[in-house]
């Protein structure tokens, strides 16, 4: 348990460094581009009040906008929402005060907008961006300098977009193959299981057919020795014969242990699956009794909890993640919960149906039910016999 802790602690902490490294830089570039633009504006002749303030109440928009969008506890729409309101107040800052360096602002926000867009929509955006920035700039720098400008912020955006995507791809690639390797892991850990109940089968066997025939056969051999001797010579054989039956009973004992065994531990296994999840806190609380000895049922659970874990993490935007593993009217019963968003009705995915499957392979059942605005899902598989 207290490495259980370490683990959620060290996931928090590394999620707060992943966060607070673009939150900061957001705060520097932001401070930097609205720093020099009201100085531009202070020193500009004649009465610049009015602009000034305009401009300070425009980049505070700017900036809550940017805060609010890279918050991924935020609701979706809300965050889109705030999105777009950097475009929109950098383009009328530009507007009201002509400075040149202004077109910064939109390098972050086209940043951040990979988060939200596909690559071929990102291009779009780039292209309606720049002619925005152009047609800002007509007016006051004409239909000339106002391209060159566009066209070298442009660069400057599509510089940003390219690494900015680069580092998405490869984040994803990264997170797919930690996820992987869990999933490796996991299925490792269930096979090593199986194999050393097939091996305590075995031996069982070869104990009770072996060891515990030739006990038996040296038993009745004593018996009938005993029969046929007389005075000390009888007593030994006695004592052996009685040695021999207790060896037999230890035998049969033994025999009897290896084959009740039979338990597979699906706990290390789903530990493990579910280990260092990357953005998600991951909670898991098994039944002490469950005993699973049916290598089916354990892999089908196994792949239940990673894509009900995978849906938490990519579609419903969760931060806590809760499994329940227990059994009980001669079935087991699987329940993962979480603290995420499903927006709308539930829209089952092949991740969903190919759950539904596994389970119906094994005549059991599947139940999705939101509790608010979270998804509870509950698998419950019967046991053999």
């Amino acid at each position: 348990m207290a490495d259980a802790g370490r683990s959620r602690h060290n996931r928090r902490m590394s999620h707060d460094r992943e966060d607070t490294l673009p939150t900061a830089a957001a705060w520097i570039t932001w401070g930097a581009v609205t720093g020099f633009a009201l100085f531009v504006i202070a020193i500009r002749p004649g009465e610049v009040l009015p602009l000034f303030w305009g401009t300070a109440i425009l980049a505070l928009l700017n900036l809550g906008g940017t805060l609010l969008a890279g918050q991924d506890s935020a609701p979706k729409m809300l965050r889109l929402a705030a999105l777009w309101t950097q475009p929109a107040s950098a383009l009328a800052i530009g507007a009201l005060t002509n400075v040149s360096f202004v077109p910064i602002y939109t390098i972050i926000w086209i940043v951040m907008a990979t988060d939200f867009y596909s690559p071929r929509t990102l291009w779009w955006l780039l292209a309606g961006l720049m002619l925005g920035w152009f047609a800002v700039y007509v007016p006051a720098d004409g239909y000339v300098n106002a391209a060159i400008q566009a066209t070298l912020f442009g660069t400057f955006h599509l510089f940003a977009l390219l690494t900015a995507r680069s580092a998405v791809e490869a984040d994803a690639a990264r997170r797919e193959v930690e996820s992987l390797n869990r999933e490796l892991l996991a299925t490792q850990q269930l096979l090593a299981e199986a194999s050393r109940q097939g091996e305590r089968t075995r031996i069982a066997r070869e104990l009770h057919d072996l060891l515990g025939h030739h006990l038996t056969a040296l038993s009745l051999n004593l018996q009938i020795a005993e029969r046929t001797s007389e005075g000390q010579t009888r007593e030994k054989i006695g004592e052996c014969r009685a040695l021999a039956r207790l060896l037999l009973s230890d035998v049969r004992e033994a025999v009897s242990t290896l084959r009740d065994d039979k338990s597979l531990d699906l706990e290390a296994a789903i530990r493990l699956l579910v280990g260092r999840t990357p953005q998600l806190d991951v909670q898991v609380d098994i039944e002490d009794a469950l005993e699973i000895d049916d290598v089916g049922i354990a892999q089908t659970l196994l792949r239940c909890v990673q894509e009900a874990v995978t849906n938490s993490l990519r579609h419903a935007g969760a931060r806590e993640c809760r499994i329940r593993i227990w059994q009980g009217d001669g079935a087991v019963h699987l329940e993962v919960s979480d603290d995420g968003r499903v927006q709308g009705e539930i829209v089952e995915g092949n991740g969903l149906a190919g759950m539904r499957e596994r389970l119906q392979a094994l005549r059991g059942t599947l139940q999705l039910e939101l509790t608010g605005e979270a998804l509870r899902l509950h698998a419950r598989v019967p046991l053999p016999g």
